[in-house]
């Protein structure tokens, strides 16, 4: 018995969504709801999981166009580090500026921070804050499953934009070097395509997005 986990796309942008459980109390969160809360549901119920919490690594809208849904049919909780504050509260004209439709976002209910362990069940994973996409950005890192949902901060073959509201390159630069010194044994996914290993982020940081 352990942890179980399943990532799979959702919303408009093919967003890289995770449902991670304790396979011995069921109880799980979910990890970037970027869209299709009926099809999200629906996963969480074949596997008989309850998700307990809702965690974002950054809050821009293609990371939480189902929040709203599962959030209200699951009683769950919503997590988010108190830097990207000022996008949540600003969705309406980020939504705007990127031509998605505006969310009607509940309150945060826990602020997420570097070390930070959300527990669920009897497991639990840990926050890494890697801003730089956006001050508040954070990866969720699964050490007993063997990886890290990194979000925008890189992708396989490039790294995630700074030009959105309150991305800063320099930051950006040393969460990509902290990446690079993450265990080398893990499997990183990013917000966005396939997951790659640690070794890929030197090549992924000479492209940058262009679009996500």
């Amino acid at each position: 018995m352990a942890l179980e986990h399943l990532i799979f796309p959702s919303g408009p942008l093919g967003t890289n969504s995770a449902l991670i459980w304790c396979d011995r109390t069921h109880e799980g969160i979910l990890v970037d709801p970027g869209g299709e809360p009926e099809e999200i549901l629906d996963l969480a119920l074949e596997r008989g999981v309850c998700i307990r919490n809702i965690l974002l690594t950054h809050a821009h809208p293609d990371n939480l166009a189902a929040l709203p849904q599962v959030r209200e049919e699951t009683a769950s909780g919503v997590s988010l580090h108190r830097d990207d504050l000022p996008l949540w509260e600003a969705m309406s004209e980020l939504c705007g500026e990127l031509g998605m439709l505006v969310p009607e976002l509940p309150e945060v209910d826990e602020y997420l921070f570097e070390g930070h362990l959300v527990a669920f069940g009897k497991e639990k994973v840990e926050i890494l804050h890697l801003p730089g996409h956006s001050p508040g950005h954070c990866g969720i890192l699964v050490t007993s499953a063997g990886f890290c949902m990194v979000g925008d901060a890189c992708f396989s073959s490039s790294t995630g934009r700074t030009d959105l509201w309150g991305g800063d390159s320099a930051a950006q630069e040393a969460t990509l070097d902290r990446l690079e010194r993450l265990d080398p044994h893990l499997l990183l996914i990013g917000g966005h395509g396939p997951s790659f290993p640690v070794r890929d982020v030197s090549r992924a940081r000479r492209m940058k997005s262009t679009n996500i």
